[in-house]
């Protein structure tokens, strides 16, 4: 089971996927980061982060911060079947695959999972 140490405030379940490579159990485990600009429908964006580090067994451990949001913005994420709504930084552990993503709070349309 997973833990995400912040940023939880609902769940549902939705189908997702995240390609990052497993690091063998006995290697030193790296930390990678990586950044884009998400933009929901409305032309709504938000400048985010994560980094991931492999904590073996398939399970990584994180962090994610967004450093600018449009107003009438939410930050979501996808954590091993749970759809959650996230506080606009925070911590995962525990996780095989987390994506992040950005919806309209107006017409709740949101973008594609990253």
């Amino acid at each position: 089971m997973f833990q995400v140490l912040a940023g939880i405030l609902a769940a549902a379940g939705v189908a997702g996927s995240q390609p990052v490579p497993e690091a063998p159990p006995d290697a030193a485990a790296e930390l990678a980061r990586a950044c884009t600009m998400l933009t929901a429908p409305g032309n709504r964006r938000a400048n985010v982060c994560k980094t991931w580090t492999a904590m073996g067994g398939g399970v990584y451990r994180g962090t994610w911060s967004t450093s600018s949001h449009a107003s009438g913005t939410r930050l979501q994420f996808y954590a091993d079947g749970y759809v959650f709504n996230a506080a606009w930084s925070g911590e995962y552990s525990g996780v095989q695959r987390f994506l992040l993503r950005l919806c309209n709070t107006s017409t709740g349309r949101c973008s594609a999972w990253w």
